[in-house]
């Protein structure tokens, strides 16, 4: 059972919640986050906002249950985390707390999500699930379903799903609207795939906006929330702690990678056609081409994050350099070395990538630049000791000394060219950079196109090791090709005989049956569930047959739709039949259509990891051998009611070249 089914289950009737729903929000002041550049600042045009209007910080306090003292636990982890958390939001003020949740909820994506699984890990599973969102907001929203369409007497508790269709059709249009954005956003992939068709509907999608939209598929919250705080986070220390968490998750995937890639060298080493080595070759590649897409994306942005930093450093370095220039050189040239430094900050100058190798050297370069220009000189530091001498005895000799001194300095002034040659050093690299990596703002402007423009270093070790496992990748697509083509020509020869099986048991059957094949003629609706048996020996001899466990559940059948059943039979025994024996995505594609004609589905009944009693009970005994039911066809109801819920359970009999109906028309009970 997922997180949410057991939110749902335990929460739905148990915690007593009397606050419903927040009615949506009228007010108009809902924070809108920008989008940060380079340097941490904002974009002059605001980005979509990451909540919908709804999501106010009234809204967040109200389907939340959380007391202060939780408030204060979550601040404490949340300030050290965020460095824009708010001192007052400390959880002494539930207002300000929520104020400060909402603020970071609107500027970054995946904040919500992330602090929902906090609360889970911090109070644990029992406590935790109780102070989220989403299970109030669903039971509330059942409570409401259940004003509007009591429950009949034995009527099982609906699930989600129905009680939003409840809500939908009653014009509740809002609260609806609340729950698909949670299960959108905050309860996984799963949950969000099965609320999609919801957001075409124009009362929906008007209410939940862009939000949903911003959310990727199949995300990992914590991985996505790093690489976009990577991407906007101003330099500073949650920067830099941000930047070691993606070296780490890099240094993880890295290991992920290379596991990877060892398995599917093994296990291609382990074939000598494709055949066999097909199916998992496929999903072995997917998941290596999956895993190094998401290294290099942490990594992208973990170098965006570096250079941001490392050019805030390095321009720290160099404005406390020139700050005490007009003390201590003439005021030209000290406007000109400004100049040069300002120069160096704009966002043209500012490489994508600044590497460890050459950031040492700048930041050596610096240094020498702040010596040249702060450091005093052998003149000065003569100047410097002959005034001490004479402060300590001011004898005419010192004296004479102390002029003498100064005359010197004066006639000797300080030369800036050490200092200009370190500056000019520095814009050198950073301009080699720059034409290696492109700039911070090509970055920002276009994020999608900068991975193409990088010309990696040769002294990037890990990438490196990223760009030979892929080039072996290659080789071995390569050799699957090889093996595809000579499948192909096995296939072939393969479908010309299945076909000219097929031509034979359509001639046996018609022969034994005395009737055209089945199929041919038009066949009449199935009137009664004790009709099945002999309506399907007229109309699909020898292509569908009943199971003794089928004739058995037939018996007590309840599903009210007999017409659909005979409908699903009748596809079994034509669609279904000619795809397995003729073959051929012709075939395939005309059962997909003839499905989603009837709004059904042909689906895995169980999983290949079940094992013991649980899988048994899908096995069956026919003609001397054991099938496994391990098909089944399903209508999308959403509930096991069995007047609603339909499932035919079945198998291929690959020997006899038929289907075998082991279960009908309800769920199977194991």
């Amino acid at each position: 059972m997922c997180r949410l089914d057991r939110a749902i289950v335990g929460l739905r009737r148990g915690d007593g919640f009397a606050g419903g729903l927040a009615p949506i929000a009228g007010e108009t002041d809902i924070a809108q986050s920008t989008a940060t550049g380079p340097n941490g600042g904002a974009h002059a045009s605001p980005r979509p906002s990451v909540l919908p209007a709804f999501v106010t910080p009234d809204w967040l306090a109200e389907n939340h249950h959380l007391m202060k003292a939780d408030m204060r636990r979550l601040s404490g982890q949340l300030r050290e985390e965020y460095p824009d958390w708010p001192a007052d939001a400390d959880g002494g003020d539930a207002a300000a707390f929520w104020r400060a949740v909402h603020a970071l909820a609107d500027r970054w994506t995946y904040f919500l999500p992330l602090f929902e699984e906090r609360i889970l890990a911090t109070f644990g599973l029992v406590k935790g699930t109780k102070k989220q969102l989403g299970p109030r907001l669903f039971h509330a929203a059942g409570d409401r379903a259940r004003v509007l369409r009591p429950l009949a007497p034995g009527e099982p508790e609906p699930r989600v799903m129905e009680d939003l269709e409840t809500l939908f059709v009653a014009g509740e249009h809002g609260l609806v609207a609340q729950a698909v954005w949670v299960l959108s956003c905050l309860e996984g992939p799963d949950n969000r795939y099965a609320v999609s068709p919801w957001l075409e509907q124009p009362e929906i999608d008007a209410l939940v906006g862009d939000a949903v939209g911003r959310m990727r598929p199949g995300w990992r919250p914590e991985r996505a929330d790093l690489v976009e705080r990577l991407t906007d986070e101003a330099a500073g220390p949650h920067l830099e702690k941000l930047a070691a968490r993606a070296a780490e998750e890099c240094a993880a995937l890295d290991a992920g990678i290379a596991t990877a890639w060892s398995t599917l060298r093994t296990h291609v080493a382990d074939h000598d056609s494709y055949d066999p080595a097909a199916e998992l070759v496929s999903f072995l590649l997917f998941d290596l081409g999956m895993l190094a897409d998401e290294r290099d994306e942490i990594a992208d942005a973990r170098d965006g994050a570096l250079a941001r930093m490392r050019h805030a450093a390095l321009g720290t370095l160099l404005g406390d350099a020139v700050d005490p220039l007009p003390d201590t050189a003439p005021g030209a040239a000290a406007d000109t070395l400004r100049e040069r430094v300002a120069a160096l900050a704009r966002d043209e100058m500012l490489p994508a990538v600044f590497p460890d190798a050459e950031w040492e050297t700048c930041r050596e370069l610096a240094e020498r630049f702040r010596v040249a220009i702060v450091e005093p000189g052998e003149k000065e530091l003569a100047l410097r000791e002959a005034s001490r001498r004479y402060g300590e005895d001011p004898s005419a000799a010192n004296l004479a000394a102390l002029h003498e001194a100064a005359a010197a300095e004066r006639a000797s002034p300080r030369s800036l060219e050490p200092a200009e040659a370190a500056l000019g050093a520095i814009a050198a690299c950073l301009g080699e950079l720059v034409g290696r990596f492109g700039t911070l703002a090509d970055r920002a402007g276009a994020a999608d196109g900068i991975a193409e423009k990088i010309k990696e270093p040769p002294e990037r070790g890990l990438r490196a090791e990223i760009a030979d496992a892929r080039a072996l990748v290659r080789d071995a697509e390569a050799r699957i090709v090889e093996l595809t083509a000579a499948l192909e020509a096995a296939a072939k020869e393969n479908d010309a005989l299945r076909q000219e099986r097929h031509r034979l048991g359509e001639r046996l059957a018609a022969l034994e049956g005395g009737s055209a094949p089945a199929g041919n003629g038009t066949v009449p609706p199935l009137a009664a569930y004790t009709d099945l048996p002999d309506w399907m020996e007229r109309h699909f001899p020898g292509r569908v047959v009943l199971a003794g466990r089928a004739l058995r559940t037939l018996k007590s059948a309840r599903f009210e739709d007999v017409a659909l059943v005979g409908r699903a039979v009748a596809l079994l025994g034509t669609a279904y039949h000619r795809m397995k024996t003729e073959g051929g995505m012709e075939l395939r594609e005309a059962f997909e259509d003839a499905l989603r004609e009837l709004k059904l589905q042909e689906t895995p009944s169980i999983s290949a990891d079940r094992q013991g009693k649980a899988r048994d009970g899908y096995e069956i005994d026919w003609e001397g051998k054991r099938l496994t039911l391990d098909r089944h066809l399903k209508n999308n109801s959403g509930t096991r009611d069995p007047r609603r819920c339909l499932r035919i359970y079945f198998a291929w009999d690959e020997d006899a070249a038929r289907v075998v109906i082991g279960h009908l028309p309800g769920h199977m009970r194991i």
